[in-house]
């Protein structure tokens, strides 16, 4: 296991996030790395960003109305 990871790799981690919790390993490498890195963190950002967004939209095909509020 490398312990420094490269932009592809942080990329690949967090997507995977998405879908599966990561292990302690990961989490740490990826931390590691996002405090070092500039793009990375933006990339971050911009995951939770639709996240959010689909999370909205989510709840507004389904009919919720709290979700245009929010």
């Amino acid at each position: 296991m490398k312990l420094k990871l490269d932009c592809r790799e942080v990329t690949r981690l967090v997507l995977e996030g998405e879908d599966r919790r990561l292990g302690l390993g990961e989490r740490l490498r990826v931390r590691l790395h996002l405090a070092i890195c500039k793009a990375c963190p933006r990339f971050v950002s911009q995951v939770a960003l639709m996240r959010q967004a689909m999370g909205r939209w989510k709840g507004y095909a389904e009919g919720d109305d709290s979700a245009e509020r929010r």
